[in-house]
């Protein structure tokens, strides 16, 4: 999956291959921004949580992994 952001971060672009050909999704917000995480090392790495809420033009740091305690085995 490849994303590209327009330079006021408004708009985004996204190609990706589902198995038969190639898809170009593209989104423009109303109002505010994407927010992007940091660049590291030229790439940005997202879970499929926080690309999720990239899409949707929400605040993807904000996103907390929820700890689902293992259950215990009976002695």
């Amino acid at each position: 999956m490849f994303v590209f952001r327009s330079r006021r971060a408004d708009r985004i672009k996204v190609l990706t291959y589902d198995g038969t050909g190639l898809i170009l999704y593209q989104k423009r917000l109303e109002r505010g921004r994407f927010r992007w995480p940091p660049v590291t090392e030229g790439v940005v790495r997202l879970s499929a949580a926080q690309m999720a809420a990239l899409i949707e033009g929400l605040e993807w740091s904000r996103l907390h992994p929820r700890v689902v305690p293992r259950p215990q085995v009976a002695c």
